[in-house]
């Protein structure tokens, strides 16, 4: 049977009272707000009651987009839910959208586990995903503060951490998150990261730590990446690092125009 979608006062309407993400990209909102000013909105948003007022369970972005447009009513689906009931089933609807920050969703599974005594087993099934995956993300709220502020700001990738955060000298391993934040880390370069450190190759220069590119035993170690130019896979010892604005490389990427013929002489 088709739920019933009434039409709810956006002033009698609360924030979820803990969000499915920490922030949400103000691009992407913006995006949405004339997705709904074009189309309409599209879907209905979940509320459940709280006294005389509604919270969201599903929705909040659309929710902040039709505020942003100073809309007065918003189309809801009001169902009766726990604290428990309602975390779910905003954790099982965000977890399948793919712009949500592995920090918070590591956070919402925590809740989960910890506040509503959810097993991995029943998380799995709720959500579709792997145990693996599940206890990958909880794990997550164990690493460093500057690494977990890393991977939520974007600035190394979830794959990346996850060897950086596996070398256990504290040391060599900020030094590492802080080359990675200032040059950028593929998950390729933090593999061998870790994998020199773990063979000792860790070179010191005046107290401070040498990006390692050699075994244990000597011998160099390829790390592959792209060139932002021509976009072709290469060893990084073949290229250079340069800062350089997105706006520039992608010109320079773009292929160059054909030059004017010159006007036919009489």
């Amino acid at each position: 049977m088709a739920k019933e979608i009434k039409k709810v006062s956006l002033s009698l309407i609360d924030d979820p009272h803990t969000p499915m993400r920490s922030a949400m990209d103000e691009e992407k909102l913006q995006e949405l707000v004339r997705s709904i000013k074009r189309h309409g909105l599209m879907q209905p948003i979940t509320l459940r009651k709280t006294g005389k007022r509604y919270e969201i369970i599903a929705g909040h972005r659309r929710f902040t987009a039709m505020r942003r447009m100073e809309e007065t009513f918003i189309d809801a689906v009001i169902v009766e839910a726990s604290d428990a009931v309602a975390d779910e089933q905003r954790m099982a609807e965000n977890l399948y959208r793919e712009d949500i920050n592995p920090v918070d969703e590591a956070r919402y599974i925590h809740k989960m586990v910890e506040e509503h005594k959810v097993s991995p087993e029943q998380l799995a099934e709720m959500t579709g995903k792997s145990e693996a995956y599940l206890q990958a993300r909880y794990e997550l709220l164990d690493y460093p503060q500057y690494l977990l502020e890393a991977i939520e700001k974007g600035q190394v990738g979830l794959t990346a951490a996850q060897w950086l955060v596996r070398i256990e000298n504290e040391q060599v391993r900020q030094e590492y998150v802080r080359f990675a934040i200032l040059g950028g880390i593929t998950a390729t370069r933090a593999r061998a990261w870790f994998e020199s450190w773990k063979a000792g190759q860790v070179p010191m220069v005046e107290g401070q730590i040498v990006v390692p590119d050699r075994t244990a035993a000597g011998e160099p170690i390829p790390i592959f990446d792209t060139c932002a130019i021509c976009r072709t896979r290469d060893d990084i010892s073949k290229m250079s690092m340069h800062y350089a604005h997105d706006d520039c490389v992608r010109a320079l990427s773009q292929p160059a125009a054909a030059p004017a013929a010159e006007p036919a002489r009489a």
